[in-house]
């Protein structure tokens, strides 16, 4: 039966796909798999691309899928191609008009798929952009992650526009957009959501978790893997900076100013790993006359030495006063 738009027009119902990319998560697989099947969705089509995994992530999916009786449709991949190619594939094969892309080692919570059908049915948004819970392995609280509602670019600019898991997409926008960028390693939900806001993609927001995201132990990350996925946050938050205020709108402004604090705050995480190179993007980024805002990471301190000596001598003041702390 066909579902009534507000003005009394009828849309055939949104099939619905998910698409889970994994490589070696054996020990996480189940979880996901099960969080999908208690959705309870009749019609629901799941997808699991296996991006050419070496341990025992097929066998634990075939396990799973013959002990609880799940259809899942498995593509094993030939060689590794990162998660954004894995997504692009089980997209490719699905039958989904909205594509639930879920991570290997996140789950879905009972009831979010429903209610984001639901949303995006009411609104024809091509995002539903959903709160999450960050989870840690090590023994910290969760932390809960809530969208901004009503501005899109504010929260693309802020990382307020949910994440890869606790999103619903519409698959003829991310379609539209040129779907996943398969040379990206990081940042690849901002960018490609990104790209469909300025094709004119709508949002709507699901402020009730809906996703839990794992938040893993992945052993000591090289300096150098730090530095380039700092490099990557902070060309594309200047592309979207530079976006929004070619807008020439109060939002874009609102957004573009907004943007100038996450770059300053990514310059400042950068410094930590690489200080020569946050000091030359710095000067390449920021506008003349910028002044950081105080804050949880910043202090009212560190403002006052910015604004008298600039971004080197506070970034140095900074680094000897936590030097002083730890001894």
């Amino acid at each position: 039966m066909h579902a009534p738009s507000e003005e009394g027009r009828y849309f055939a119902p949104m099939k619905l796909a998910v698409v889970i990319p994994c490589r070696n998560v054996a020990k996480h697989i189940g979880a996901a798999l099960r969080s999908v099947q208690a959705q309870a969705m009749a019609d629901l089509e799941t997808v699991v691309v296996d991006d050419a995994s070496t341990d025992g992530t097929l066998e634990a999916i075939a396990s799973f899928v013959a002990e609880h009786r799940m259809a899942v449709r498995v593509i094993r991949m030939d060689r590794p191609s990162g998660a954004c190619a894995a997504r692009n594939t089980g997209m490719r094969v699905s039958g989904g008009d909205l594509i639930q892309f879920l991570d290997a080692d996140d789950a879905l919570r009972p009831g979010k798929l429903k209610r984001q059908l639901d949303l995006a049915n009411a609104s024809q948004a091509d995002i539903v952009a959903g709160a999450y819970a960050n989870r840690f392995e090590q023994q910290r609280p969760e932390e809960v992650v809530t969208p901004l509602d009503g501005a899109p670019w504010q929260a693309l600019v802020r990382t307020r526009l949910g994440t890869t898991s606790s999103n619903l997409f519409r698959r003829a926008a991310v379609e539209s957009a040129g779907g996943w960028d398969e040379m990206l390693r990081s940042s690849q939900d901002y960018e490609l959501m990104f790209r469909m806001l300025k094709q004119g993609a709508t949002v709507a927001v699901d402020a009730e978790v809906g996703c839990d995201i794992l938040k893993r132990e992945r052993g000591s990350i090289s300096r150098t893997d730090e530095r380039e996925n700092w490099l990557r946050y902070l060309e594309l938050r200047k592309a979207m900076r530079d976006h929004v205020r070619a807008m020439g709108t109060p939002e874009g402004e609102a957004a573009a100013d907004a943007a100038d604090q996450y770059l300053f705050m990514a310059l400042r995480v950068l410094s930590a790993h690489d200080r020569r190179a946050a000091r030359s993007a710095h000067d390449a980024l920021m506008p003349r006359g910028f002044i950081p805002e105080s804050g949880k990471a910043t202090s009212a301190g560190y403002v006052r030495a910015y604004r008298m000596f600039g971004f080197r001598m506070a970034e140095l003041l900074a680094a000897l006063k936590s030097d002083l702390k730890g001894r």
